[in-house]
């Protein structure tokens, strides 16, 4: 079982599917460790935990608004608060369901999203597995139009 990590292009390409003018760029490594960051959870075949995507709050707030055109400042109130809106919080799994498939690239074995975990709550042990075991990562900015930029990462964990 291997799963690849996106390249920028592939990324924008897919969320390109959704927006237009999106600029992506490669960036730091999102905080693993931060309390504002969520954790997208993908599982295989038989149910277990095996990859992982992180967003950080912007990108969560800005892509979880611009899915069904909350206002830019709706989106802004949300960073300030350190919440997302119910609303925000559906859409931004509709975008963890959508990138799944950067995963499979390359002969990448079939994964589907379950489930999304604030880190500001406590993290299941099936998250923090993955995260003790990161073999590949890459993390991009993303510029969302009319809104602004934050930050997600793809991690793939060591096939055990």
């Amino acid at each position: 079982m291997s799963f690849s990590t996106p390249s920028k292009a592939e990324l924008k390409d897919m969320l390109g599917m959704l927006f237009t003018d999106l600029e992506v760029k490669d960036c730091d490594p999102i905080d693993l460790g931060a309390s504002d960051v969520f954790f997208g959870v993908y599982l295989n075949d038989d149910d277990a935990p095996v990859t992982l995507v992180v967003c950080d709050l912007p990108f969560s707030a800005y892509m979880g608004s611009s899915m069904t055109m909350l206002p830019p400042p709706v989106a802004a109130d949300a960073i300030k608060s350190g919440k997302l809106e119910e609303m925000m919080t559906a859409n931004l799994k509709e975008v963890m369901n959508i990138v799944s498939r950067l995963f499979m690239l390359r002969g990448g074995s079939h994964l589907r999203f379950s489930t999304l975990h604030p880190a500001s709550e406590s993290l299941p042990e099936s998250v923090t597995s993955l995260l003790a075991n990161i073999e590949k990562q890459v993390f991009f900015d993303v510029e969302v139009p009319r809104y602004g930029s934050g930050k997600v990462g793809f991690l793939v964990p060591a096939i055990e």
